[in-house]
């Protein structure tokens, strides 16, 4: 008989050997066993399959794991020969169709409840074909179930004596395998029914600690029982132990489990989970709600250390990405939304050589010493932070100084960082903690006038006596010891080195106040040393940064570290995207250290970097309010010519004319322009009804009534599909379409819902009921009122909570923090009471099809746009894929690449992913367009399934059967595939590469270099912005390429492109709010102009709105500059904060000038505005440096700046004023 074995599971392929070579030679001769592994093995390398499956009499077939490409090609050929077939794994009922067993088929498998069961034992009653066949089945399933040398030796047996006549083949034994939860000791495999019945057979101490081990009891797919012994064995030096044996991943009894971890009177205290994808959620589905709330009854950490079961520990520690996609899927992006923590390999597969006759390695599954020690030092600090009194705790609270100097302490995006210190000492003194409460204005005199700064500016850090002085002896031997430290002395020098020493020692930024250490990060080194650090983009830390973390954990002597504020530079240091080692710069600095790190709850993306690259149990903070721009100073004055112009056209149309041109010359002193009286309106209309955040925000403080009532107010401004916005079903009442609302002409209309809008959603929230002159309306819209009024006010009750002190209390006693989606105030209100640990939307689900849907009218726009300007449609268009976008609006850019290319969300969404389908040309009714993708590293880390799939339907709508003239995007890789053949790549590899579209950071890279040169003005024309980004983004991610520079196939791409666009997804940020955007979109655009000579069209299109509008650059900046920089509610409300407002709006300043340098964008009066009013006017100007004299002297000196650079041209006398005010207070900081 032939039996031919497919798996992709590394230790089963080892039992399976050792099953095999316990029968003798003659046995063998009867059971020919071929094994097929299919790990990490793709379509065009398994030519060698086809051939031996044909020849089979039995195939068993496990499809767990396997890339699906692979499975659909394998499932294909399968069900067209003829051989037994047992699909075993997948969980798919698309494979389970594939059974084939004697008599028996997936058709007349039992069914029960409307459910066929593929691999259980039903009553069998009734059945008469194929009864014997299922019950081989089953006994199949069971044998494959629980793994391991006798259960494979089982199967081995079964299959050749009931399919192929093997007689010479023992008896196969009864399974052995773990049918329920149970506790069960890994090494002897003794089961035990209760907590209690444990307890008494084993060592317990009633003075330490319980902590419970969850891991499958069974040996495939993975053997895991040496390694769950050995942790076991080490964690029980200091704690009791309950290994909690579970059957699968599916149908977990969560009461069951509860019942074991509460465990009569001696509850756990630390949860260490092995398992994959979610708690009590496997991928079948599952109890979404039920693990959380066992969790939050329990309230202990869940910590989810990893067993890599397809990498070695060598290739483990060879991979800068650091897990495959799919397993970073399964081991961490699920269980981050059972707010577990502490993801970090502790172990690998072994290798054991090779079994030569069947031709597969042999591996098993080993610990790995280093970070299996990590974890138990971990678990021994968590503890500690249960048992241990506030009192006698010592806390590290990190805030950050970047750029370094006066004028940047304690950043924070939304953050008045200072107050929520203050706030935090509060906090901590009535928790019992050994400290004192200082105002916020006590701080900012110890921190900047005592001179606790980073490379300071103004004064000399050596003469000042606050600076904590730390000197270590042995600190070159301990950073020589350190996998990167000769690396490190090699770029920053012997140690100390020169940045924030003095005489030998490194100088501590900070105070101490109690037992409570407040301090600043360290600096990168790149404004310190600009000139070596500005291309290196994995640049090392500073000696100053390593002694740092050294002197909290050695010498402070800290029990947990509070990072405050988004963010810091730890987590983006040197190291894997995930899955760190000890080598991984970020887990050494930190070591042990419990991380609790106080998150943006807006900015998903770079959340979850925090959390996987510095084991940060993040406590997510909200956004200020947001409130809405209005109008002032002229542009009221605008505002009423217009309503008096339309008063006119109505009462004394004579008149029309003088007003009209009243209204060009105010307009035109406010550098305005606008084609009609119309879109003058609808401009004015959207700026007033822009939402702007209202200042900062202060940890703890939750929104007033009146805020909240705004909050509401401005939720249900959107549809979000069952829930209807309040103004489009008011317009409907109207008998009007409110997407028909889209023009100057419909401003007044616009209004008027607004009012009624407002007003209606007031009367609801004073009185929990739908006015009475509504209640006539026709059911079915009163209906959907209610839906809207409804979620609307449960958003207005969120937002008067705040559990940001909560969160943190939990955390710093060895609690769980409850797990909470990170995402958009507005958008996704849900989101709030902020204070828990954050987790980004699910991976799997994006794009969603709303995302596509918005995606498709973004394209559609930009498409339209070009064709009424050029006549033509785009060949490409170059996107920027961030992972902060895509986690807040689940996939818009997603969605606009998929239009341009003729490709829609199909009819389902697979568990794993999304299922596309192409558009038919003639419903397409244009060409397939080009397209290029620019990715962040950070997407890349948050999305790998993305990537994936991506690229395959680049691959796919390249290999369409159709016309070059009607596919541009498959013209355009035939042609880059003939230059990459010509340049000598081999075949396979050009197709992939010419298939590829996606270009990005290096592996383990996240930014360009590009912020750096604006930073440190390290730049003499604009063409070296361009080079600069491209040489950080020039890395081609496809199906055979990871990260791998491609500098001539980016080329040519770039060469092709016609339109560079952006997505705006926020009302946080203006495209004047962030460096990102002159970095990305910025940097694009440059790149793209150097190289072809000429500009791009550059889009921004802001979803932020009712409304999906595309726009260029320079009315994106206008708007940001208009309804903030310049805005005096703007400025007012950030002045309310001392110190950060000021530094906010120099932050803005610089945002400016790189958005001039690199898109070229930037008008001319938008200099002179931010003169006017942030220099000229005298009252301001004095505000301003009260606030922070530091900062200012920035923001003249980026005006300057913008000056010398040729972006603005003031007149001499403007100019002269500026130097002297810039010299006067350059005078005052140096001689303070």
């Amino acid at each position: 008989m032939k039996l031919s074995i497919l798996t992709n599971g590394e230790t089963t392929l080892s039992h399976l050997s050792e099953a095999y070579q316990l029968l003798d030679q003659n046995q063998k001769n009867q059971l020919h066993l071929t094994i097929i592994d299919l790990g990490n093995r793709k379509i065009d390398e398994l030519e060698d399959v086809e051939a031996t499956l044909v020849g089979a009499d039995l195939v068993i077939f496990d499809a767990h794991g396997v890339r699906q490409d692979v499975v659909e090609w394998l499932s294909s050929l399968l069900s067209k020969g003829t051989a037994h077939i047992v699909p075993l794994g997948g969980n798919s009922a698309e494979i389970a169709s594939l059974l084939r067993l004697g008599s028996l088929t997936f058709a007349n498998l039992p069914r029960q409840e409307g459910h066929t069961h593929a691999a259980t034992s039903l009553p069998l009653e009734g059945m008469d074909e194929g009864k014997a066949d299922y019950e081989h089945y089953v006994r199949f399933t069971e044998y494959w179930r629980g793994g391991g040398t006798d259960n494979l030796l089982g199967l081995l047996c079964l299959a050749g004596r009931e399919y192929g006549g093997c007689h010479l083949l023992p008896e196969p034994k009864e399974p052995v395998y773990v049918r329920e939860l149970t506790i069960m000791e890994p090494s002897s495999r003794t089961v035990y029914s209760s907590a209690a019945s444990y307890r008494q057979s084993n060592r317990y101490d009633e003075g330490r600690p319980n902590v419970a081990i969850l891991y499958l009891g069974n040996s495939n797919p993975l053997d895991t029982a040496e390694c769950i012994a050995q942790l076991k064995e080490q964690l029980e030096a200091f704690v009791n132990v309950m290994p909690i044996a579970f059957p699968s991943v599916m149908n977990i009894p969560l009461d069951r489990l509860r019942e074991l971890l509460l465990g009569d009177g001696h509850q756990v205290d630390l949860i260490v989970n092995l398992l994959p994808f979610r708690l009590g959620i496997g991928p079948g589905g599952g109890n979404q709600d039920g693990a959380v709330q066992m969790l939050e009854q329990l309230d202990v950490p869940m910590l989810h250390p990893l067993l890599l079961n397809s990498r070695t520990e060598q290739e483990w520690r060879q991979s800068a990405s650091g897990l495959e996609p799919s397993l970073l899927l399964v081991q961490v992006m699920l269980p981050e939304l059972d707010g577990s923590v502490e993801m970090f390999p502790i172990a690998a597969l072994q290798e054991e050589g090779e079994d030569a006759e069947l031709n597969v390695p042999l591996k098993r599954l080993a610990l790995i010493p280093e970070r299996t020690k990590r974890l138990t030092d971990r678990i021994r600090r968590w503890l500690a932070l249960r048992s241990k009194p506030n009192a006698e705790k010592k806390l590290a609270l990190i805030g950050y100084n970047y750029p370094p100097g006066e004028g940047t302490v304690f950043g924070g995006s939304f953050l008045d960082t200072f107050e929520s210190i203050a706030r935090l000492l509060s906090w901590l003194k009535q928790q019992g903690y050994h400290t004192e409460e200082l105002s916020a204005a006590e701080l900012r005199a110890r921190f900047i006038e005592g001179g606790l700064v980073n490379s300071a500016k103004w004064s000399d850090p050596q003469a000042s006596s606050q600076l904590i002085r730390y000197a270590d002896p042995h600190f070159t031997q301990k950073l020589s010891g350190r996998s990167w430290g000769e690396e490190a002395i090699s770029r920053w020098g012997q140690p100390p080195g020169d940045i924030m020493t003095d005489n030998g020692s490194f100088l501590i930024p900070g105070l101490m106040i109690g037992q409570v250490f407040i301090g600043l990060q360290p600096s990168r080194g790149i404004h310190e040393d600009p000139e070596k650090s500005l291309h290196d983009r994995s640049l090392l830390p500073t000696h100053q940064y390593t002694a740092f973390y050294q002197w909290i954990r050695e010498q402070f002597q800290a029990d947990a570290i509070v990072h405050i504020g988004t963010h810091g530079t730890l987590e983006f240091q040197r190291g894997k995207e995930a899955a760190l080692s000890g080598d991984c710069v970020p887990d050494d600095l930190l070591g042990d250290l419990p991380n609790l790190y106080y998150y943006y709850v807006g900015n998903p993306s770079e959340a979850m970097i925090a959390k996987r690259r510095s084991h940060a149990v993040l406590i997510g903070y909200q956004a200020p309010a947001f409130t809405e721009a209005e109008l002032y100073g002229e542009w009221r004055e605008l505002e009423a010519l217009l309503h008096e112009y339309r008063e006119a056209k109505q009462l004394a149309p004579e008149r029309c004319e003088a007003i009209l041109q009243e209204l060009q010359a105010v307009a035109k002193s406010l550098d305005f322009s606008a084609e009609t009286v119309e879109h003058m309106e609808e401009e004015l209309y959207r700026m007033q009804r822009s939402l702007i955040p209202s200042g900062l925000h202060v940890l703890g403080d939750s929104y007033s009534p009146e805020v909240a009532l705004n909050h509401m107010q401005f939720v249900l401004r959107h549809e979000r599909g069952n829930i209807r916005s309040i103004r489009g079903l008011l317009a409907e009442r109207q008998g009007v379409r409110a997407d028909a609302l889209t023009s100057g002409k419909h401003v007044s209309l616009l209004r008027q819902l607004d009012e009624e809008a407002n007003a209606l959603v007031t009367a609801y929230v004073s009185n929990k009921a739908i006015p009475d002159m509504y209640k006539s309306e026709h059911p079915d819209w009163l209906k959907q009122l209610e839906a809207s009024l409804e979620y609307g006010y449960e958003a207005y009750l969120r937002s008067l909570q705040n559990e940001e002190a909560e969160g943190l209390m939990r955390a710093l006693e060895g609690r769980y923090v409850p797990a909470k989606l990170a995402g958009d105030v507005l958008r996704t209100p849900e989101i709030l009471p902020t204070g828990r640990n954050l987790y980004q939307f699910d991976p799997r689900l994006v794009p969603s099809r709303t995302a596509a849907e918005r995606g498709a009218i973004v394209a559609e726009n930009s498409i339209q746009q070009y064709r009424e300007q050029h006549g033509d449609y785009p060949h490409t268009t170059a996107v920027i894929l961030w992972g902060i976008e895509t986690s807040r609006t689940q996939g818009e850019t997603i969605g606009q690449i998929l239009h341009y290319m003729g490709v829609r969300i199909g009819g389902g969404v697979g568990t794993f992913r999304t299922e596309y389908e192409v558009i038919p040309l003639a419903e397409l009714g244009r060409p397939r367009l080009n397209v290029m993708v620019h990715i962040t590293g950070v997407f890349r880390d948050l999305f790998p399934n993305l990537l994936e799939e991506l690229h395959d339907l680049f691959r796919k709508v390249s290999e369409l059967d159709e016309p070059d003239e009607l596919n541009w995007f498959k013209a355009h890789t035939r042609s880059m595939e003939e230059e990459l053949l010509a340049a000598g790549y081999e075949a396979s590899q050009a197709h992939d590469l010419a298939c590829a579209r996606i270009f990005g950071p290096a592996e383990g890279e996240y930014g360009t270099t590009v912020t750096r040169m604006i930073e440190t003005k390290l730049w003499n024309e604009e063409s070296e912005l361009g080079a600069a980004y491209t040489d950080s983004q020039q890395h081609v991610y496809s199906a055979l390429a990871r990260g791998q520079a491609e500098p001539e196939l980016y080329r040519s791409h770039m060469l092709e492109v016609d339109i560079v666009s952006q997505i705006r997804s926020s009302h946080e940020w203006e495209v004047t709010d962030s460096d990102h955007y002159y970095e990305y979109f910025g940097g694009l655009a440059k790149s793209v102009e150097v190289m072809k000579g000429r500009k791009a069209d550059i889009h921004i299109t802001d979803t932020t709105g009712e409304q999906i509008k595309t726009e260029s650059a320079e009315h994106a900046i206008a708007r940001g500059v208009r309804t903030r920089l310049t805005n005096p509610k703007w400025i007012n409300d950030l002045l309310k904060h001392p110190y950060h407002g000021a530094k906010e709006m120099a932050s803005r300043f610089e945002y400016v000038l790189g958005l001039a340098a690199t898109t070229g964008k930037v008008e001319p009066w938008v200099f002179d505005r931010l003169h006017d009013v942030y220099m000229a006017d005298e009252a301001l100007s004095r505000k301003l440096q009260d606030n922070n004299r530091w900062a200012y002297h920035a923001m003249i000196e980026t005006l300057l700046e913008s000056e010398q650079r040729g972006y603005w041209t003031p007149d001499e006398q403007v100019l002269h004023q500026l130097r002297q005010k810039y010299l006067e207070l350059e005078g005052e900081l140096e001689g303070e």
